[in-house]
């Protein structure tokens, strides 16, 4: 449930008047807590991570915006963690126009690998989603984009990228959506602080029945910093109402044999006790890695527990 306080500039800062050129300024504010009880199970689980575990958090959000033609947005979503640490998701601002706008701070960028439903996904090998340059990877990278609508459902996203001890570079996405379709395509490219590359190419189109919506990707492109392999990846998502099914299939070049991952996750969300803004998701999830004659698995079962408040 979110709470919305309004202020009046002309009661309480005219300065504020003169700077947003409006007589009223919005707050939001809401919270969630969720919570995930998980099992795990397969070869490629390391001993330590077998079996159950719970692990959760809640999240505070605190969210504004000033000004119509010309604007300015920010919003910050606080972590108290299950664990005991606290942590910050998104922390940005953003200004601009209706039809341009530049955002910087701690957030990520348009998802080229999207998976709907994606409540517990574990790949038992590594999966490229032209998400490496997507940001919010840690709490000092530099990570600003610009968005600008060119006009008939058209826009495009360009987003620059570097951090201190992974990759940096650019990240141009061209999107397009008009009725129930719609369809997102980018490039990426830059290093690694090792001097290896990243590069990358994706897209991700989906259409929406009325009924059930179906999302499919496919990614290629080079994202292992030390073996600076060639990694294609394929999705499928489908889904109907709180139901949402998945596969996932990629590919990876390596030194030592091509890697074959495949990917099949499921998850239904559903209400606890009819209570508003209290949901229970039961999710499944199982993968197989194969390189040669050689193949690891995990199999894994969660419940996670929603209440937004």
């Amino acid at each position: 449930m979110k709470n919305t306080f309004k202020f009046s500039a002309r009661a309480t800062a005219a300065a504020a008047v003169l700077a947003l050129g409006s007589s009223a300024f919005a707050v939001t504010f809401d919270a969630n807590l969720e919570l995930d009880n998980t099992n795990r199970s397969g070869s490629a689980v390391a001993a330590t991570d077998q079996g159950l575990s719970q692990g959760g958090r809640v999240e505070l959000n605190a969210a504004g915006k000033a000004g119509a033609n010309m604007f300015v947005a920010g919003r910050a979503s606080f972590l108290a963690k299950k664990d005991g640490t606290v942590g910050t998701d998104d922390m940005w601002i953003q200004f601009g126009s209706a039809t341009s706008a530049l955002k910087l701070g701690r957030f990520e960028a348009a998802d080229l690998f999207p998976l709907v439903g994606d409540t517990l996904i574990n790949n038992a090998g590594t999966v490229y989603g032209t998400n490496t340059l997507r940001g919010r990877k840690d709490g000092t990278q530099f990570h600003a984009a610009a968005t600008t609508s060119l006009g008939n459902g058209l826009s495009l996203e360009l987003g620059v990228v570097e951090t201190k001890s992974a990759a940096k570079g650019v990240r141009p996405v061209v999107s397009y959506a008009a009725g129930a379709f719609s369809l997102s395509a980018a490039l990426e490219s830059g290093k690694y602080v090792s001097g290896n590359d990243v590069s990358g190419a994706g897209a991700t189109v989906s259409y929406d029945l009325g009924t059930a919506k179906l999302t499919g990707s496919m990614a290629k492109g080079k994202s292992d910093a030390a073996t600076r392999n060639a990694q294609s990846a394929f999705a499928l998502t489908v889904a109907a109402g709180g139901l949402s099914v998945g596969v996932i299939s990629a590919t990876n070049e390596a030194t030592v044999g091509e890697e074959k991952v495949a990917t099949v996750y499921a998850s239904y969300s559903m209400p606890l006790f009819d209570i508003k803004g209290a949901s229970v998701t039961p999710a499944i999830s199982s993968s197989t890695a194969k390189t040669g004659a050689v193949e690891t698995s995990e199999n894994s079962l969660r419940v996670r527990l929603n209440y937004a408040f």
